[in-house]
């Protein structure tokens, strides 16, 4: 189970992005946080993508939200790892992630992405493909079902989570989302024995500068910042 915030434009924050993943640990095999190129995210072993990242280059951020109900014979983290490589704008992440979907060949999910100009969600079931990208938006959150395509498995934990997340509200601060993440109760963000790693981007407006921290593990128990050279 996968919990993301999105957001832009938040008081001294240009850009604002957390993912917290959560995966059973029959299918877990490991994970870690690297850099490839010029983006830095959380590796996943299986899937030899990312999960979710950060490109210095680009100034965006992504990850992606597993939805069951479609399997498909290509990896999710290696389309985002591409997209968060090559594009230039979360809206260029956008577009290639939908180009490369809509084949059908990606099992089922919901992608991010967040710049300091926009927030995209993209939606993908097989072949059907949902874009979002109001550059009006400043604030968005997802878990683990979809908002406009009628397809997938919609768990109601997964819903509760969306609905917990959205009152962090649109005035947030770095305070507020590492308080969030280490949320134990119901609605839990932060699940012992079930959530594999944490990964938050602050790109301050004043000074000018990112950062980016990651736990691999429970964030209760405290995140690491990546060295950006």
């Amino acid at each position: 189970m996968c919990s993301i915030i999105a957001a832009n434009h938040q008081g001294e924050l240009d850009l604002v992005f957390f993912e917290n993943r959560d995966r059973p640990k029959e299918l877990f095999i490991g994970n870690d946080i690297r850099q490839i190129q010029d983006v830095i995210g959380i590796y996943d072993f299986r899937a030899k993508g990312m999960a979710c990242g950060y490109s210095i280059q680009s100034e965006t951020a992504g990850g992606v939200a597993n939805i069951l109900g479609y399997t498909g014979s290509k990896s999710r983290g290696v389309i985002l790892l591409r997209a968060l490589e090559e594009a230039k704008s979360a809206k260029d992440a956008g577009r290639i992630i939908r180009e490369e979907v809509s084949g059908g060949d990606y099992s089922s999910a919901r992608y991010v992405l967040c710049d300091g100009n926009s927030i995209v969600s993209l939606e993908n079931f097989g072949t059907k493909v949902h874009l979002s990208e109001d550059q009006r938006k400043r604030f968005l959150v997802t878990a683990n079902h979809f908002r406009n395509l009628r397809s997938g498995m919609r768990h109601e934990s997964s819903v509760l989570r969306e609905k917990y997340l959205k009152t962090i509200g649109s005035n947030i601060t770095e305070k507020s989302i590492l308080r969030l993440a280490t949320r134990h109760r119901n609605p839990a963000i932060c699940r012992h024995g079930r959530t594999l790693s944490s990964f938050i981007v602050f790109k301050n407006h004043n000074p000018k500068q990112s950062r980016i921290l990651y736990s691999l593990g429970e964030p209760c128990k405290g995140y690491k910042e990546f060295s950006l050279k």
